[in-house]
């Protein structure tokens, strides 16, 4: 019964989460949106290294920073847990700048993933480093 009382709490944590607003971003600070393709789920990890709050977006001091994210998706039409992907996934940028607004748009297509860095003009700046993809991510 505990343990039943502890999921429901869980899920009400995690739904919480998901209802809260974002954020006005911070005019000293760089602000990167995480956006997925239909199908998909790209969140937020970890910025130098160091984990994110909120899996929606980062906020950054200018300057060089590497971020990574997590892109989960469905491999092929088989629904089995073997068939769901996740893959971290690091970009890395030299150059981030305060009051402006980027993006990362993730892409696979059965065994290649690829993500890329936009900056406010739509404009592809960087493209991911290196993926990491398997069950335990």
């Amino acid at each position: 019964m505990k343990l039943i009382r502890w999921v429901g709490s869980l899920a009400i944590v995690a739904c919480t989460a998901c209802a809260a607003p974002v954020p006005e971003p911070d005019p000293n600070m760089a602000w990167i949106d995480v956006r997925a393709q239909a199908g998909h789920q790209l969140s937020a990890q970890s910025v130098n290294g160091d984990k994110v709050d909120d899996a929606r977006y980062f906020q950054l001091s200018p300057g060089a920073h590497q971020v990574q994210v997590r892109l989960t998706y469905e491999r092929g039409s088989s629904r089995t847990s073997d068939a769901q992907r996740r893959c971290l996934i690091d970009i890395a940028y030299p150059d981030f700048q305060a009051g402006q607004r980027y993006s990362i748009r993730a892409l696979a297509k059965g065994w290649t993933v690829r993500a890329w860095l936009y900056d406010e003009a739509g404009q592809r700046i960087v493209e991911s480093k290196w993926v990491r993809c398997g069950s335990q991510y």
